[in-house]
């Protein structure tokens, strides 16, 4: 391959919400003892909150008044005095990564002086969110894109959630699901951990595929049982950017190049030149198939995206199977 460095990126230290995990087994999740960490809101506006329990201490100041009804607030500490529960509020969040050099500012919407007081249990209205969290057999699962993150909760469930690690953490593997979780609006969560029981975090079931990760440039450069020698130059190993030929006689039978969702673009060839045009999803699904004019020369322009930068790599497959990119460049966002 021929190369043209425009742009290098430079290496990027990462500090993730939650801390870092153990290589011990992942422990199931469980959820904090009610009420903490549970969403509520006020049952009737004017509600006093004091900086103390009135019960526990008379000279407890009111910090203020609930303004709303609607607003949302969780729990972070319980006190019990004279057999009633009283709580402290917090604000609900739930924060993802930041995926770009833009620092996040914290939200400023709703009053915040409320926030460590303490009001009676009772006082409040409970939102649950959670109508399911059970333990499933550890089943193989692969992330064919990289556009979900991997969170603590998943996001709003509880009342403080966060991202922990960027979806290009664990992604283009073989993950393993431990747990299961169902929210009360019929939403489906996994909750992860690595072949050697590192635990993860929650993705979306919409965000994985069952099974082990496949080869999949492997897979379509021998769809069909074709009988060719098979190589495959990797672009890119952690943004998944492949590109597969297949020769037979000195003369090109398939292109196979792997983008970084997972899709596989197949060029088919006849007599040295691509004639067919074919795009595949990540489990092997025809998207499209379009027969082509006839090019001896196939032109590419394969992108990989990383969470704070990304690097372009354009150029072509010639008709004996060499790729060519006289043009890289990476970015940084």
């Amino acid at each position: 391959m021929k190369w043209m460095k425009v742009v290098l990126a430079s290496g990027l230290g990462l500090l993730l919400w939650g801390g870092a995990t153990t290589a011990q087994a992942a422990k199931r999740v469980t959820l904090p003892a009610y009420p903490q960490q549970r969403i509520f809101t006020f049952k009737a506006k004017g509600t006093k909150v004091y900086s103390y329990p009135r019960a526990a201490y008379a000279h407890s100041k009111v910090l203020g008044t609930a303004q709303s009804k609607q607003k949302l607030w969780t729990v972070d500490k319980v006190v019990t005095v004279g057999g009633k529960r009283y709580v402290r509020l917090n604000r609900v969040a739930a924060t993802p990564l930041n995926h770009s050099q833009a620092i996040v500012e914290p939200s400023k919407a709703g009053s915040t002086k409320l926030v460590g007081g303490y009001v009676a249990l009772s006082k409040l209205k409970v939102h649950q969110q959670i109508s399911q969290l059970k333990s499933v057999k550890k089943t193989a699962y692969w992330t064919p894109t990289t556009a979900h993150d991997f969170w603590n909760m998943p996001k709003k469930t509880l009342g403080t959630t966060a991202a922990i690690h960027f979806g290009t953490t664990y992604g283009y593997r073989t993950i393993y699901a431990i747990q299961s979780l169902t929210t009360k609006t019929k939403q489906h969560y996994l909750y992860f951990e690595t072949a050697a029981g590192k635990a993860i975090g929650w993705l979306p079931t919409s965000a994985v595929i069952k099974g082990s990760y496949p080869n999949i440039v492997k897979r379509e450069l021998t769809r069909g049982g074709l009988a060719a020698t098979k190589k495959v130059a990797t672009l890119d190993n952690s943004a998944h950017i492949k590109i597969g030929t297949a020769m037979r006689d000195g003369q090109l039978q398939r292109v196979v190049m792997l983008k970084q969702n997972s899709q596989a673009l197949i060029y088919e060839y006849q007599n040295g030149k691509a004639v067919r045009k074919i795009t595949r999803n990540a489990t092997g699904k025809l998207l499209t198939s379009q027969a082509i004019t006839p090019v001896a020369t196939v032109a590419f322009k394969l992108v990989a995206t990383f969470d704070l930068s990304g690097q372009t790599y354009q150029g072509t497959v010639t008709p004996t199977g060499k790729i060519d990119i006289p043009i890289y460049f990476g970015w940084v966002a």
